[in-house]
């Protein structure tokens, strides 16, 4: 059987409770012991990996590679900064951490 990956909103208190629980758990709560907290004031989650195919998409679509910006940059230079940024790489190297994992099993489209 595949597995699904879920978000789900529990008080602060029973979360603390489970991981802190030695006894035996019900299934449910091995599994909130388990999983993945979401870091506190987090930001949107997106999927980041689709956005850098969109970007790329548009910029060979619409040739920004030869858009010049204050004729030292193109348009291209700028969506390849972004895309190292969403990739924890280049001047971002460190500061986007990923906080879920991809999908592996995910069809590319």
């Amino acid at each position: 059987m595949a597995d699904k990956e879920v978000v789900i909103k529990i008080p602060e208190e029973e979360y603390e409770i489970i991981k802190a629980c030695t006894a035996p758990m019900t299934w449910i709560e091995h599994l909130i012991k388990n999983g993945t907290p979401l870091p506190k004031g987090h930001g949107r989650l997106i999927d980041a990996d689709a956005f850098i195919k969109t970007m790329e998409d548009a910029s060979k679509r619409q040739k920004y590679n030869k858009l010049l910006i204050d004729n030292c940059l193109t348009v291209d230079d700028v969506f390849k900064a972004v895309i190292e940024s969403l990739q924890n790489e280049g001047l971002a190297n460190g500061d986007t951490p990923t906080i879920i994992d991809a999908d592996k099993g995910r069809s590319e489209e």
